[in-house]
């Protein structure tokens, strides 16, 4: 007896979604630009407006013959770009339809969706290769140090870092010197079953967390939006049989499926458009202001907005 795998398109794009969001680790962590954004008409880059900057001014509260000072307001552009279609074809025969698969789900679109969401996370992890590296004093017997530094260094760079969420994606060295050194023990906090998701917990206010996908003696310290992930599932072609996009959480996915009849194998097909970059800061400065207008010698503040080289987003190489 023949399999009969009754889907519809919008069954199976959701199935897609649900396996891709699942095997998301760093695209958990960006900020990320969708379907939204990039709307048909646009290219494949869109702008994030920086708002302009002002500075006040001080007077005196009887003062009616100075003249004010009008500002201009000057905003910037930030592009924000897709650079990859990032996309898995599999050819299925008729003999893998009528007697081999069992499990559609489980046999074709979940390591379809892994593969492509494997392109994503390499587009980021790529980002984070190119990221250069910040000099710091690093001991293997006090590791926490580096954490510090890492706060340091964020704030240094204009970042509240009280404020903002902090993640710190840390190698494998690092995170054995952590243990060796005494600063974790799972054992006494019973938090062994976050360790084996990888999660380290909070380390001077980073939310911590192990991964293979940052060298192992490396340490990127970031706020949570600090790298950006663009995505934008293709349209679904007009001859298409069988389509579906599917939008969720500001990540997009399109499933294509037909059929070939001069090799009499069926197409299954999970795309999307991606880009991933570093999203842009700026710090202000502001000199202060000296006197109130219409005084003698009086100087008005002054206003910059100057672009911070490496954003929200440090690393360490403590092998340097």
């Amino acid at each position: 007896m023949s399999n009969d795998f009754k889907y519809t398109p919008a069954q199976v794009g959701e199935v897609a979604m649900t396996l891709a969001k699942g095997a998301f680790q760093l695209a958990s962590l960006v900020t990320r630009y969708g379907p939204d954004e990039f709307t048909s008409g646009r290219g494949d880059t869109v702008f994030l407006n920086v708002p302009g900057v002002l500075t006040a001014s001080s007077r005196a509260l009887d003062d009616v013959t100075t003249s004010i000072v009008l500002d201009s307001l000057s905003e910037r552009e930030e592009p924000i770009k897709l650079a990859t279609h990032a996309i898995s074809a599999v050819g299925l025969s008729e003999k893998d339809l009528s007697l081999d698969l069992v499990d559609f789900g489980r046999q074709v679109l979940a390591p379809q969706t892994d593969a492509v969401v494997d392109k994503i996370e390499s587009a980021i992890e790529r980002v984070l290769d190119g990221l250069p590296v910040t000099d710091a004093d690093y001991s293997a017997n006090d590791p926490i140090a580096l954490f510090s530094a890492a706060r340091r260094e964020l704030r240094n760079r204009g970042i509240d870092v009280a404020a903002e969420k902090l993640v710190a994606i840390v190698g494998g060295n690092v995170v054995d010197a952590l243990f060796d050194s005494g600063a974790l023990d799972f054992d006494k906090t019973g938090s062994a079953d976050a360790l084996r998701d990888g999660s380290l917990g909070r380390i001077r206010g980073f939310e911590a967390v192990e991964s293979g996908k940052v060298a192992a003696d490396e340490v990127v310290f970031m706020t949570t939006g600090a790298l950006y992930l663009a995505s934008r599932a293709p349209k679904v072609p007009e001859g298409a049989p069988f389509g579906q996009i599917v939008n969720a959480g500001g990540f997009s996915l399109r499933y294509l499926r037909d059929y070939d009849p001069m090799h009499t194998q069926d197409r299954s097909v999970v795309s999307t458009f991606v880009g991933a970059g570093v999203m842009p800061l700026y710090k202000v400065n502001r000199t202060p202001e000296s006197g109130k207008q219409g005084d003698t010698g009086y100087a008005r503040s002054t206003v910059s907005l100057d672009s911070v080289t490496g954003g929200a987003v440090v690393k360490f190489d403590t092998a340097a």
